[in-house]
């Protein structure tokens, strides 16, 4: 008997058990009035989150201990590669990704247990039967469809290995960061579903799941910049996203996420969008469900599939049962979630935050269709046609552009309604400056309209939202100044304290505003490396060199390198000097990489130049006996931007997450509904 097989087995089967105890539990408990009932379905849902974490534990032991005689860690991992690789083989292939979404999906749902629900004073119990509920439906699925704990009928003495593509250093945080964005949309899912059950659809809820949404928001959006990042690095194609249908999948839940995190703010303040509010919701999690059934399917061709199984069919099902249960609560609740005002005037922020809404959800149907493109195409044609990049660049990208000038427009308005002078006052001075800034670019050769616009709607919203920051530190300053004038406090205050203390004193408001600067410097970033790319494909002889843009490669020769560790069996690389005039710019050595257990697959080693202007990215598509080679080289202006863009945007995240100390005025607590427990 294999010990580790069977407690691995056995502990899934028992996270199965009390997932369904947890739902029962609660369901019948909320009925009869049992509150040690309730508690014990409570209990139920951490003790799930332990079971699993076991599981977790048993699998990455056996990957750690090369006990190939299970066969996902035959298949996935070997004798020669390092640890911290034996742990990402973990969720490399469809199994593990399983045990691993489910594992967090269960993290999420207990710490969301412990740390949420005892302040609830509604809808616990139904919020801990939808958690047992979810739970269930993921562990049915590793239990009876896809266990990772089945033993290997002839196992390889030392392992296959990790697929080649799969060999580095970014696997140890994309693949965990979107996998683990993913499941955490489960908690605001479920905190919908129990205010609608429970019939509380008010501020209670709003406050309630406001947090979790922002939490999966923040990894998610993590998630797909990593990805972005190591598709750059490594994959060898010279961009950071292609349109793929896995990548399409991972970006989808972000959208009706964002559009939440705004028209929230429409229902804290003025009691509107509360249905809009729940669909989102929904659709966020529906939307994650349909990754998992995409990526594991074989619905669309994708170089990130795993492979097609029993388990794609059944989170169809899974897909369709969300989807129809989303619109049934909807429907049954929509008499009760009525808005209290309307909208006063057009010219207000609120509007412009619902036209937000609106930009987001069509960029989401839009990839959604152009993704299952090939499907329809085939049932109604009998021809499957894959839609790609060029579609996504035209139809999305001037939505994008539409989506930063809204940014920048909806900072700028008050709520309610603005008054024409205060519009002017307001407007003035970022149009003028937006106006000279175009007008400079236009002047010194940048023609194309696309990023003319791009540029015009990112300088608008930057202005707009720095001169809040402004404002803001003028404000702080002049409090200070005239607390020292009383002898209340001692000492000046700079400039840049009360920039910083901007974000103790409103950390939501603030950190927002550091997102939107991060999505303008990336909204820079991606229409100059898209529009102005250079791309080069050249043949050339060891000595010879190729002209790149401004700059000229010289080509030394090939070199051979021994294999360390991570299954690598030798690399070649290309010795390149990259010079502009007589001065060098950068020595570059991209190559292929063999692997031992895969030899018909070798992996480019991409070689990147970064500069604040721009990289020079260069990788090998092949040689001859002679050392002549194939080089594809790109010049992709102001990518470094749109990493230092995806930091401010990321810490405007952490920030707008992170406790407040101290508010700077008390949420408006909107009318409750009548409490009612059906």
């Amino acid at each position: 008997m294999n010990v580790l097989a069977t407690l691995g087995a056995a502990s899934l089967l028992t996270a199965l058990a009390t997932a369904v105890f947890a739902a029962g539990a609660s369901v019948y408990g909320l009925r009869a009035g049992n509150v040690g009932l309730l508690r014990a379905g409570r209990r139920a849902v951490v003790v799930v989150a332990l079971f699993t974490t076991l599981a977790t534990v048993v699998l990455a032991t056996a990957l750690l201990r090369d006990d190939f005689s299970l066969a996902y860690v035959a298949s996935v991992s070997s004798t020669d590669m390092l640890p911290h690789m034996k742990w990402a083989a973990l969720y490399s292939s469809q199994t593990g990704s399983m045990l691993f979404w489910t594992w967090t999906m269960s993290l999420f749902l207990a710490a969301f247990t412990v740390l949420t629900l005892p302040r609830m004073p509604w809808g616990a119990a139904h919020a801990t039967a939808a958690s047992g509920v979810v739970l269930t439906v993921f562990l049915v699925a590793l239990v009876f469809i896809s266990s990772p704990f089945e033993a290997s009928e002839f196992a390889r003495p030392d392992g296959v290995g990790l697929n080649p593509l799969l060999v580095d250093k970014g696997m140890l945080v994309h693949p965990p960061a979107l996998l683990t964005g993913l499941t955490s949309t489960a908690v605001p899912f479920v905190l919908s579903a129990a205010a609608l059950l429970s019939g509380r659809i008010d501020g209670a809820w709003l406050r309630a799941v406001r947090h979790w949404a922002l939490l999966s928001w923040l990894v998610l959006s993590a998630g797909n910049i990593l990805g972005g990042w190591w598709a750059y690095t490594v994959l060898g194609w010279g961009g950071y996203w292609g349109w793929d249908p896995v990548e399409n999948s991972a970006l989808l839940p972000l959208l009706p996420l964002t559009a939440f995190l705004h028209s929230s703010m429409v229902q804290e303040r003025r009691g509107m969008l509360k249905s809009w509010n729940f669909a989102l919701i929904f659709a966020t999690f529906a939307l994650a469900v349909f990754g998992t059934f995409n990526v594991r399917s074989g619905l669309v061709a994708s170089v990130h599939s795993f492979a097609q199984s029993m388990v794609g069919p059944y989170f169809l099902v899974v897909l369709a049962a969300t989807l129809a249960g989303s619109v049934a609560l909807l429907a049954w609740r929509s008499p009760r979630m009525k808005a209290e005002h309307d909208f006063d005037s057009l010219v207000s922020r609120e509007t412009v935050l619902f036209l937000n809404n609106y930009v987001l959800t069509a960029i989401a149907l839009i990839v959604l269709g152009g993704t299952l493109f090939p499907v329809f195409s085939e049932l109604l044609r009998d021809a499957r046609i894959t839609v790609g990049p060029p579609f996504y660049n035209d139809i999305v990208g001037p939505l994008l552009i539409v989506l930063v000038a809204l940014v920048g427009v909806g900072t700028s308005l008050p709520w309610r309604q603005a008054a024409t002078e205060t519009v002017v006052r307001r407007a003035r001075m970022p149009l003028l400056v937006t106006a000279a800034a175009t007008l400079a670019l236009w002047l010194a050769g940048v023609r194309d309209g696309f990023a003319v616009a791009a540029v015009a709607a990112s300088l608008f919203t930057a202005y707009v939202t720095l001169r809040e920051f402004a404002l803001g530190a003028r404000g702080a300053r002049r409090a200070r100044a005239a607390q020292a004038r009383e002898g209340a406090i001692g000492g000046s205050f700079a400039w840049l304290a009360a920039f910083g203390g901007l974000f103790d004193r409103d950390r939501r408001r603030y950190g927002g505003y550091l997102v939107h600067l991060g999505l303008v410097v990336m909204a820079v970033a991606v229409a100059g490396s898209n529009i102005y790319q250079t791309h080069v494909r050249v043949t050339v002889p060891p000595g010879g060199s190729f002209e790149l843009g401004r700059y000229r490669v010289d080509y030394e020769g090939l070199e051979r390198r021994a294999g360390t560790s991570n299954g690598i069996a030798d690399e070649t690389v290309a010795r390149l000097q990259v010079r502009q005039g007589d001065s060098t710019v950068a020595d570059l050595t991209p190559g292929r990489r063999n692997f031992l257990n895969f030899p018909g697959q070798p992996m480019a080693i991409v070689a990147v130049d970064t500069g604040w202007r721009e990289d020079v990215y260069i990788f090998v598509q092949g040689w001859d006996d002679q050392g002549v080679a194939e080089f594809q080289a790109f010049i992709n202006p102001l990518l470094l931007w749109l990493w230092v863009g995806a930091v401010v945007y990321t810490a405007g995240g952490l920030i707008a997450f992170a406790p407040v100390r101290a508010p700077a005025r008390a949420p408006r607590e909107l009318p409750a509904a009548p409490a009612r427990q059906v």
